[in-house]
């Protein structure tokens, strides 16, 4: 699957950050569409420090979609798998051969152009390079979202957890490579 041609591919950088915020804020504003009633989205920006220590740290593996004008419409990111430890995610151990997708973002304006499949197969390119045999990740629990995992091969895996941050429930998925 490529990107249309009107996109650039491109690693981010710091001067990324408010379009990769803006980015974030319309996905989850889309949320509203399945969300329980009276959901509200966390506040815009407020991902941005935990984004910012992906986009700057070399920690993540992280491509972005843009448009011509500048506009980040697509996002992708990978890391490698750690054993989930509930009280601090980050605190777990490295899972051999399998990398965490922490993120597949499309601007909803975009929706349904190929974007997040093009960026989802490029990163499996990558992974595949770095010796990554399986792939996980964690999805809201009522997204149509999971619907798009599923026809690319993932299935669940069982996991569920709550989360704070977006207030919903969420559900692991995995792949093989």
């Amino acid at each position: 699957m490529t990107l249309p041609p009107d996109l650039d591919l491109r690693i981010p950088t710091p001067a990324d950050e408010p379009a990769v915020a803006a980015l974030i804020a319309a996905c989850d504003d889309s949320y509203r569409a399945w969300a329980p009633p009276g959901w509200e989205h966390p506040p815009v920006g407020s991902e941005l420090d935990r984004w910012r220590g992906r986009i700057t740290d070399g920690s993540c593996w992280t491509r972005m979609a843009v448009e011509l004008g500048g506009r980040v419409v697509g996002l992708v990111c990978f890391a490698q798998a750690l054993t989930w430890v509930p009280e601090d995610p980050a605190a777990g151990e490295p899972i051999a051969h399998r990398a965490h997708v922490s993120a597949v973002f499309t601007h909803p304006e975009r929706w349904r152009e190929g974007i997040a499949a093009a960026l989802l197969d490029l990163a499996q390119d990558q992974m595949r390079t770095e010796g990554y045999r399986e792939l996980q990740l964690w999805t809201p629990r009522d997204a149509p979202a999971r619907h798009f995992y599923e026809a690319g091969g993932w299935r669940p895996d069982g996991r569920e957890q709550w989360s704070a941050e977006l207030g919903l429930a969420l559900v692991g998925y995995f792949k093989r490579l």
